[in-house]
């Protein structure tokens, strides 16, 4: 599919989702693709709604190629904007790959500036509550995994680690991808704050293939990542009771 072809169906798809809403979108557009452009490359587009209309991320086949619309509403993405959680890095590197097409355009820069204003320390106070779901979990599955000698499952969560340790690293240098996610790991390897040897750790993950190996390199990979997140003031709290976990019911 040309690349005016995607134009013209992601603007109509804009089109009409505002008019199925009753209500003009604040932005919308297709998200600019993987260069250079094949016949393979997927669809996506990016709308930012009125806060008082509600989307659902849809998913459809169209001419052959899947097509991903992602919606936000506009009291959503400004309040991620000013305290941000996990989903920040993902939907500022999609404002940034946005091509508007639909909507006022100018506010997308608005909003990119916003999001590079937020000052170091209440960044971190945001996302640090979020921190323990990247990295540990998936690291605790590989430990129980090598215990079990299930090989194949430690060989299938090294990309999820490898994943949310990049998305870990976007969070702590206050940084969003400017490739797709899956694209774009080793923009990290240039990042100024970084675990120790993590590119050559990464590389190294990616590329073994026995259980064993995959446990050291991880282990060496997560004691470095903890180290940093010392550095950074990013103290995960241990509790050792029930009694003193954190419970919240927002």
């Amino acid at each position: 599919m040309e690349y005016t072809t995607r134009q013209s169906i992601a603007r109509e798809l804009c089109e009409r989702l505002a008019r199925l809403a009753g209500a003009p979108l604040v932005v919308g557009g297709m998200l600019a693709p993987e260069t250079p452009l094949t016949d393979f490359d997927p669809l996506e587009l990016l709308v930012v709604a009125d806060s008082t209309v509600q989307y659902t991320q849809q998913s459809f086949m169209l001419q052959g190629i899947p097509v991903t619309i992602h919606t936000i509403g506009l009291a959503a993405l400004e309040s991620l904007l000013r305290e941000p959680d996990l989903r920040w890095p993902q939907w500022l590197c999609w404002l940034d790959l946005l091509q508007p097409l639909v909507g006022n355009a100018d506010r997308v820069q608005d909003w990119l500036a916003q999001a590079r204003t937020v000052p170091e320390p209440a960044f971190y106070r945001s996302i640090l509550p979020y921190l323990p779901q990247l990295v540990f979990p998936r690291y605790s599955e590989l430990r129980a995994a090598a215990v079990r000698r299930e090989e194949q499952v430690g060989m299938l969560l090294v990309p999820t680690i490898l994943t949310e340790m990049y998305t870990a690293l976007c969070l702590i240098n206050r940084c969003w991808p400017t490739r797709r996610l899956a694209a774009g790991l080793g923009e990290s390897f240039a990042f100024s704050l970084q675990p120790r040897d993590w590119p050559s750790l990464a590389m190294a993950l990616i590329a073994a293939r026995e259980l064993e190996e995959i446990g050291r390199l991880a282990g060496t990979l997560v004691g470095n990542y903890w180290q940093l997140l010392i550095r950074c003031g990013l103290n995960i709290e241990h509790h050792q009771t029930a009694a003193s976990a954190p419970l919240s019911l927002r």
